[in-house]
This record gives structure tokens, sequence and C-alpha cells, in this order.
């Protein structure tokens, strides 16, 4: 069965034009650094359902910066202002520090749980503020009644954007769970693939996941997305759905659900 994330997306979003009617009014700003037609794409989409559901947009293109420390000044500045949620788009200009970049970004305005004190504090459990795509796998378990416990439960991936976070809160939920990172060997790799109850993927390696390398009536969660022919496209091959209790298309599943979870932590 394939999940409907744009279903999800909507109820979710609907919820949150109603808490906006008993807040002061939001504003967010999105900066991108470099970009390219999928990263503008990306931030138009944020953009969309940020204004759709009644918050102020801005966003601030900066194509000619090269320097870590340029781009570092005008995001503690930008952080000045009064913005309620501040966004870098990933990826970066080539060349600039990343991780530096996100963490000029004032960490109660870090609505993508990326900086280093935002992500600490989550990790430790003093903020409640989820990162965005890992709310997205929450609220689609909790839309299924899937629960992982006494499950056997495979993280793929432990990069920036989807597997260290799903990893940080499937560790605040005290759930059990394997990682498969690029130090994995192919044949603890296949294994794990092969008994896991629940996988959830963000290699970013389109269809890597084939049908044969997961058993029957296992969940899929696909949040590992690249380009390929001119298409997005995910880790798990879309033939995987034969197989499957629960799968995430892509696109149409755990994308519009974080861009909706992206907005929540504006509160």
């Amino acid at each position: 069965m394939l999940v409907d994330g744009n279903k999800i997306a909507k109820a979710l979003e609907e919820k949150l034009v109603t808490e906006l009617l008993f807040t002061a009014p939001k504003k967010v700003c999105f900066i991108l650094f470099g970009g390219n037609s999928a990263t503008e794409q990306f931030v138009k989409m944020k953009s969309r359902v940020a204004e759709r559901v009644g918050i102020s947009v801005d966003v601030k293109k900066y194509s000619d910066i090269k320097k870590t420390e340029d781009a570092v000044n005008i995001v503690q500045e930008l952080g000045k202002k009064d913005y309620d949620g501040i966004v870098a788009q990933l990826p970066l200009t080539a060349g600039l520090d990343t991780q530096a970049v996100l963490d000029a970004i004032p960490p109660l305005k870090d609505i993508d749980v990326l900086g280093s004190v935002a992500k600490e504090s989550y990790a430790n459990g003093e903020m409640d503020r989820m990162p965005p795509v890992a709310r997205a796998v929450y609220e689609i378990f909790e839309s299924h009644n899937i629960s992982l416990k006494g499950k056997k439960n495979v993280v793929a991936g432990h990069g920036r954007l989807v597997g260290e976070p799903v990893h940080l809160m499937l560790k605040r939920m005290k759930v059990p769970h394997d990682i498969i990172d690029i130090k994995t060997s192919e044949e603890k790799k296949l294994a794990l693939l092969k008994n896991a109850d629940v996988i959830i993927s963000g290699m970013g390696t389109p269809h890597s996941i084939k049908p044969e390398m997961v058993k029957e009536g296992v969940v899929l969660i696909d949040a590992g997305t690249s380009e390929q022919a001119g298409k997005l496209v995910g880790d798990i091959d879309p033939a995987c759905e034969t197989k499957a209790l629960f799968m995430t298309p892509v696109p149409g599943g755990v994308g519009p659900i974080t861009i909706v979870s992206l907005l929540r932590n504006l509160f």
C-alpha cells in the first residue's frame, strides 16, 4: 500500500491554519547561497505552503558569495531581524563551510534544527522542536498506527538531512534500531535490510533498495531523494511496493509532510 503523503500534509496544514489564528503573525526567511534549479524549486514549494497557511515569506538569494566568513555574516545580520524562522537552503555554494553557516542561525530561529546548538538541544531532550524530516516520518507512523516496538528497525544512511535526525528521534523515543552508513559492509547491509521490519532510507542513491533485498510485509519509508533523468526519485525501487505493507512514494510521500513540519517549528 502506498502512503499518501499529500493527504497527511493537507490535514497537518489545516491544523496549522487553525493554530495561526491564535498567535501573532509569523515570518520566515529562506536563504539561498548559490543554488540551482532544484534548490530554487524546493524553496518555491516551501514558500507556497507557507503563504497558503498565512505565514509571511522572504527569500534572499546570494549567488556571488564565495567565502564562508561572508556567508556567516549575512546569516548573522538576518538573524537580528524580526524573522521567527530562518532556513539556509542546502546545498550551499561549493566551498562554503555548511555547518558554520547553519550554526550562524540563532538557535531559537533554527526551524530546520540543523545548527549544532539546536540539534544538541533536541538530542538531549531539552527542546521539543523536532527536525522536520523526523517529524514527517513520525506523522506517517502515527497516521497508519505503525508501532516500532519489538520490530527490527533500520535507518539506511546517516546524513545531515535524513539519517541523523531520524536516528536522534528514535533514540529519544528509546526505539532500538540499526544504522547503515558508508562504513557498513555490503554483506551486513544486505542482512540488515533483508531482516528489517521497518526501513527508513535517506541515502540519496536512486532505487538502490530492490525487492529481493526486503522481506514480505516490510514498512518502507523513503526519504532519500535524488535526480535521475530530470525526475525526482527515491532510494527504494517502486517495485518494492508488491512486498511492502506500507511504502512512501517519491515524490508525494515524505516530502510534503516535511514542509508542513518545518513550518510547525515556527511555534
